[in-house]
């Protein structure tokens, strides 16, 4: 039986960056993934607000690799159109590089793997948890391979699905607080922005559906449509059927895809936004990223909320191992300061998410603030960021 202070069960970019900070901290660990790396991953592919922010505190070094890989493309615009009326620009200021960044999860994932340190982190990849239980002197996690791992504190970094959501803090999928997704790849997209600008649509069809189209390094382009996986289950929706027709009907979507491409297969994912609906900690463990419902639920990112939850995370066990105490007791504050740092965005981003459901008063809302919405999104912007 292999023995360790901490373990964390998911090397996504919440368990990465739980583990990029505990190593700066100098605290061995280990960290399991079912996959090895680089592998896919299906998602949006685009990067905003905490995830420079959490890059930057973990080290400055990787902020500038980031900046300067060349798989990765930056971009100084967001533009949402509602209702084919109103367009609302997202713009970083002039003096800073970026306001979203465009990333294949098979890169971005990897590229964070590779930066983890192997002098205080033990690597188990390509090998998944069977099974988790608490014992009195810590947690037992059994491998698929066999091995057993006995660890003073649990990190649930495994996202939607996370064993250690469901075993350890007793959590169900809450379909309510979970958007749908599906995805797919195509090449020769033609009228793009130069300026690589992110186009997002509010597109309505019984529900509000949220369209993406981002630009990818290779040339190619990440199209994904969804909604709120109750609704979309109440009102059948067929996600890739009403992808296919925007994209083949849509007046100001249509004319881009003449020529397109498919490269690969539609895929589905979940996003969870149920943070302060689920429990985060208990005795020995914490959840960061998906697993902790931490994904913003107006505009679906979550990487960099997950990457912050995992810097916060490592502070708590920090504290943890210095005190010798891992009760649940103990580890509500890392509850509380995740409630500080994204308590007050999350809840009004859960409202905003609301009120797209009515389709003509959250269009004439938009359209009367329009102006006022942009000057808050871009404070929002500054202080959320890097």
């Amino acid at each position: 039986m292999i023995k360790t202070d901490v373990c964390i069960i998911g090397a996504g970019p919440s368990g990465a960056s739980t583990s990029l900070t505990l190593s700066k901290m100098k605290i061995p660990h280990y960290i399991i993934d079912k996959s090895t790396f680089p592998r896919n991953k299906t998602c949006g592919d685009g990067l905003i607000l905490y995830a420079y922010k959490a890059l930057r505190l973990i080290d400055e070094g990787l902020f500038e690799k980031f900046l300067n890989h060349p798989k990765f493309i930056h971009s100084k615009n967001i533009k949402l159109h509602v209702n084919n009326n109103v367009d609302i620009n997202f713009k970083e200021s002039k003096d800073r590089n970026m306001v979203i960044t465009y990333a294949k999860r098979f890169d971005f994932d990897d590229f964070l793997v590779k930066n983890i340190s192997d002098k205080y982190a033990s690597f188990d990849f390509g090998n998944g948890v069977k099974n988790i239980t608490e014992l009195k002197d810590g947690v037992l996690i059994k491998l698929k391979d066999g091995k057993e791992i006995l660890s003073k504190i649990v990190i649930g970094a495994d996202g939607v699905n996370s064993i250690v959501s469901r075993k350890l803090a007793g959590n169900k999928l809450q379909k309510n607080l979970t958007s749908t997704f599906v995805n797919g790849y195509f090449k020769n997209v033609t009228n793009l922005s130069k300026t690589n600008e992110a186009e997002i649509r509010i597109i309505y069809k019984k529900i509000p559906l949220f369209f993406y189209i981002f630009p990818l390094s290779d040339g190619s382009v990440n199209i994904s449509l969804g909604g709120n996986a109750k609704l979309v289950l109440k009102h059948n929706i067929n996600l890739v059927e009403q992808v296919e027709s925007i994209i083949k009907n849509h007046p100001k979507v249509a004319y881009k895809f003449t020529n397109a491409i498919k490269i690969d297969s539609w895929r589905g994912w979940s996003i969870p936004y149920n943070f302060g609906k689920n429990k985060v900690y208990g005795n020995r463990f914490m959840l960061v990223g998906d697993a902790a419902g931490l994904t913003n639920p107006f505009y679906k990112e979550g990487v960099g909320t997950g990457m912050m939850s995992g810097i916060i995370c490592a502070k708590s066990i920090e504290a943890s191992l210095k005190n010798n105490d891992y009760s649940e007791d103990f580890l509500s504050t890392y509850s509380k300061n995740l409630k500080s740092e994204f308590g007050r965005l999350l809840k009004f981003s859960r409202l905003m998410l609301k009120a797209t459901e009515f389709k003509f008063l959250f269009g004439s809302i938009t359209y009367l603030l329009k102006n006022r919405i942009q000057t808050k999104a871009t404070k929002i912007i500054i202080r959320k960021s890097y």
